[in-house]
């Protein structure tokens, strides 16, 4: 019996954030367990890095030195540094029995329009970070043949907002290594990174972005410094492990200098030029490097981070985590620091409340509730006066008291955030699931359709919208939902919104999109049944000689 083929669309595993912990931890252990003909199309990476992989490798980012024509067609659309304009030539190219997806719905939600959707299984565990959901969202989600999801939460917002309309069929959270993110002695790491063995250091390590809540975060620790008890006061700092300057994100020297405690705040600093990194206080965006002798010390970020190893130290030199934002879809760096027996304070909202009951962290009270413009939902701001008694409690314990509840943390963690848990919750559904109709009938005979050359005259908006989706783009299932819907709302005032950008909407113009869209479909089942042929891409070319060797 041949292996069922299993295509990850995964953003990078090599990359030292969050969906790339997510894909190295979930690619390696599918590849160990032997079951499946394994392949990651691979979104921040070109089709170079797959060489030596152990699995079948789709590089989607262009090569440096490829034509400019390639450059441009990847930046045309923004969603096809998601994946979108290699997607349907992956899929054509390996043939999945299943496709597994685990990213933001802005990200992966053009699968649910791929022409190929028919012929493979998806699987998707979007990142459900607050409540409600948006409605467009859901009818991407519906397209799925099952919904994971990475917390509690986004379970019972999915189950709320949906009801039946979505297959949710389990909780595949991140897990950690307890091998690797442990409990060092405290006294020992802070003498290796030099910092003093008896200070107090509040801390997080979360990426500079609008959601996460610096500016408050800092405008706490201000506090926390006019209020407590001089005997913690004194020697306590913020440690904030981030990347800055960031194009979305805030602020931080300004902030800093606004809140006047510039004294009081430590922030990692890696060198561009010899990789080398340490803990100082923040000293703005570039930072004196001591090894290289010249001012190349920067924040880390994605592109440049610090490696496992030393992110666990990082981890270690913490008395108390802070995850302060205003959602979180899981927000992995709070379970790598309980894991290393470091409790957590975090708003008690989205999937961060379910980390806080399992990890027995310390829930900030909500201080108020808003809806984002963006997104329709629900976010929250956690109450800065509550944050500081957290910390104040906190680092008042006794020696035995943090010892107890460091122990405390770790083992609740360990229990129940697991990597091999994670990837048994996809096998157990890789290995049971009914395909349904023409999934895995890559041979099938072609379906194809007329595209009509002309729009019959009198139509209402709604009548055109439903000609558009029965007669062109052949999806009668497609005619009545959201995005139906929403052109008929927008031939009906003359103008689409997207995006907050305000256009005239022209008939013409999306007759002519739709018959774009339905050639493409013809095209792709005439490939597809082997009606027509096209030349490999050289991304896919490379794919299959790195598999060969």
């Amino acid at each position: 019996m041949s292996k069922k083929k299993v295509l990850l669309v995964a953003e990078n595993h090599n990359l030292a954030s969050g969906f790339g912990t997510y894909a190295k931890n979930l690619l390696e252990r599918l590849h160990a367990s032997g079951k499946y003909e394994l392949a990651e199309f691979c979104i921040y990476a070109p089709p170079s890095m797959g060489k030596d992989l152990p699995w079948k490798f789709y590089g989607n980012a262009p090569e440096a030195d490829e034509p400019k024509e390639q450059h441009d067609l990847y930046n045309g659309n923004p969603n096809n540094q998601f994946g979108a304009w290699r997607f349907d030539k992956v899929v054509l190219d390996f043939k999945p029995d299943i496709v597994l997806t685990y990213r933001d719905p802005w990200m992966d939600m053009f699968i649910s329009k791929s022409p190929l959707l028919p012929y493979f299984h998806w699987v998707w565990m979007p990142t459900v970070d607050s409540d409600p959901q948006k409605q467009s969202w859901i009818e991407g989600f519906a397209k799925t043949d099952a919904i994971m999801c990475y917390s509690e939460f986004g379970i019972k917002t999915l189950e709320k907002d949906a009801g039946h309309l979505l297959n949710v069929v389990g909780c595949a959270s991140p897990g950690i290594d307890p091998k690797i993110y442990k409990p060092y002695d405290k006294k020992q790491i802070r003498d290796e990174l030099g910092l003093l063995p008896d200070i107090n250091i509040v801390g997080t390590v979360m990426r500079n972005q609008k959601r996460k809540l610096f500016p408050e975060l800092i405008k706490s620790f201000s506090k926390f410094l006019k209020v407590a008890p001089p005997e913690i006061k004194d020697n306590t700092y913020l440690l904030l492990h981030t990347s800055y300057p960031e194009k979305m994100g805030w602020n931080l020297g300004y902030h800093i200098s606004e809140e006047e405690v510039g004294g009081k705040i430590l922030s990692t600093y890696i060198c561009k030029n010899c990789r080398k990194w340490r803990i100082d206080f923040f000293r703005d965006s570039l930072n004196y490097c001591p090894d290289c002798k010249s001012i190349s010390c920067v924040m880390p970020s994605v592109g440049l981070g610090l490696d496992v190893p030393d992110l666990v130290k990082i981890y270690n030199v913490m008395d108390l985590y802070v995850q302060y934002a205003i959602c979180e879809g899981f927000g992995m760096p709070q379970v790598e620091a309980t894991a290393c027996g470091v409790p957590i304070a975090s708003s008690n909202y989205s999937a961060m409340e379910d980390v806080l009951q399992w990890t027995k962290g310390y829930p900030i009270k909500i201080q108020k509730m808003y809806r984002e413009l963006e997104t329709n939902a629900e976010r929250v701001f956690p109450d800065n006066d509550h944050l500081v008694e957290i910390m104040i409690e906190h680092l008042m314990l006794s020696s035995e008291e943090k010892e107890k509840k460091s122990a405390e943390v770790r083992q609740a963690t360990i229990e129940r955030y697991d990597w091999d848990d994670c990837a048994k919750a996809w096998m157990d559904y890789i290995d049971t699931y009914k395909p349904n109709g023409l999934q895995g009938h890559w041979n099938a005979p072609p379906r194809l359709f007329q595209i009509p050359e002309q729009v019959p005259d009198n139509l209402s908006n709604e009548q055109f919208v439903e000609f558009l989706y029965y007669n062109v783009l052949n999806e009668p299932d497609n005619a009545f939902g959201y995005e139906a819907t929403k052109l008929v709302r927008d031939l009906n005032i003359g103008a689409q919104v997207d995006h907050g950008v305000i256009e005239p909407i022209d008939r013409q113009k999306l007759f002519e999109r739709c018959k774009q869209q339905a050639m493409n479909k013809i095209i792709l089942e005439k490939i597809r049944s082997g009606m027509a042929t096209i030349q490999p891409e050289s991304f896919i070319e490379m794919a299959n000689n790195n598999e060969r060797n």
